[in-house]
């Protein structure tokens, strides 16, 4: 791990018992919240189990990481100059499956008091991120063979710019995401599936760009919010049932009356694509 790194950190490594031969060890870092300035944050984790969640009053961020030392390396860094904060595991001759029981894991917290992009590159993982509550302007989430869930139980009190949804071969399900308050969501699933429910506070209306090659979209909406799927170029299976023609486009019927409105712009090949609303 980098020394010049670790000098910023408020952490301790601290040697676990090995398990076979495994030497599983510990990374406890945190920081305290000095000021409250926008912050880019990095999380990489290739494989195990995660969980991430807003922090405790007065903490920047704090993690704990159990990792095999003969198989991974974590890494914390934190630069106050640049605001970036970036931390999580590197494993690149590390092949498991999530349902290792002898996974690593990480556990980490942000504060929501601080204006902040969040990008989390995932691998072999497992786990449910909650980060309602938080300040978020940007969010990406890249899962490759992730199995997440990523919550957003409460109104995020930034107005965020961009939500980018990279499943690859994930099953990844994003709940209550109208509470995040993005004004844009760029999806792309290749042989994953993607659960995309947009149930929550609206404050705004929401373009969806959406490429589903081999996988699968749901897009679950509010009752009350009217819908439009552009199918110009719409070529992965669809059940239109509902929903009324105009133009290129699928409407709900009460698309024109409607307070808020979500648009979906699709593309794909073979994948499939499911839309839903809640009952009134």
């Amino acid at each position: 791990m980098n020394a010049r790194g670790l000098a910023c950190l408020a952490g301790a490594l601290i040697v676990a018992p090995n398990a076979g031969a495994q030497r599983w060890r510990t990374l406890d870092a945190s920081r305290q919240l000095h000021d409250t300035s926008a912050l880019s944050v990095h999380v990489r984790y290739s494989a195990g189990k995660i969980d991430l969640r807003p922090a405790s009053p007065g903490l920047l961020y704090a993690m704990n990481i159990q990792y095999d030392a003969d198989r991974s390396e974590p890494f914390a860094r934190f630069d106050s100059a640049a605001r970036t904060l970036d931390f999580g595991i590197r494993s690149p001759h590390m092949h498991i499956s999530t349902s290792d029981k002898n996974a690593g894991t990480l556990h980490a917290e942000l504060s929501s008091r601080v204006p902040m992009d969040l990008t989390l590159e995932l691998g072999a993982v497992e786990g449910e991120l909650q980060l309602g509550g938080l300040r978020l302007t940007e969010f990406a989430l890249k899962g490759g063979a992730a199995d997440l869930a990523v919550r957003f139980d409460q109104p995020n009190p930034e107005r965020m710019r961009r939500m980018t949804l990279e499943v690859g071969a994930a099953d990844v399900k994003v709940l209550r995401a109208g509470n995040a308050a993005p004004e844009y969501i760029r999806a792309t699933i290749g042989v994953g599936s993607l659960s995309l429910d947009l149930g929550g506070e609206w404050t705004r209306d929401i373009d969806v760009d959406a490429n589903v090659a081999l996988g699968e979209l749901a897009v679950r909406v509010p009752p009350d919010v009217g819908v439009r799927i552009d199918a110009s170029t719409f070529l992965v299976g669809f059940e239109k049932a509902g929903l009324t023609k105009r133009g290129d486009a699928w409407i709900t019927p009460d698309f024109d009356a409607a307070k808020r409105h979500v648009r979906i712009r699709m593309q794909g090949a073979f994948g499939s694509f499911d839309l839903s609303r809640d009952a009134r």
